[in-house]
């Protein structure tokens, strides 16, 4: 498959901000047989989800693999959300309306053009993986 698929959804309840984008990543999945490999949102929605995550630092991984608990690296926002079949990368995009994302589908990503969250510092090493329970 080639090409770039999309679909946008909204959270409207962080307290389930994880749940609520599982829920639409297995839509687009029913929909297209494929799993998406990027999440866009603006800076605010980023901002309400890296306020959440640290209600859970067991889920969060740094790119040395520790958990967030053993870890020396400040933490600045998620890069990724892991689950079990896919990974989502992180991307911005402002022109999207607060609460809103968009999972996207891309066969050939090129992030050259895409920024991450203006928290997250473009060094890896200040990213956390977020690992989605089941």
């Amino acid at each position: 498959m080639t090409g770039i698929i999309k679909l946008k959804a909204k959270i409207t309840d962080f307290s389930v901000w994880d749940y609520t984008i599982h829920l639409y990543v297995k839509q687009f999945h029913q929909q297209h047989n494929v799993y998406p490999n990027i999440l866009l949102a603006n800076d605010f929605t980023y901002s309400k989800i890296n306020i959440r995550v640290q209600l859970h630092p067991e889920r969060l991984i740094d790119y040395e693999g520790k958990n967030a608990k053993k870890s020396d690296i400040t933490f600045r926002g998620i890069g990724s959300f892991d689950a079990f079949n896919y990974s989502l990368h992180f991307c911005t995009d402002n022109k999207l309306a607060d609460d809103m994302f968009m999972l996207v589908f891309d066969a050939s990503p090129d992030f050259d053009g895409e920024p991450i969250p203006e928290e997250i510092e473009e060094n890896e090493e200040n990213q956390y993986v977020y690992k989605k329970c089941a």
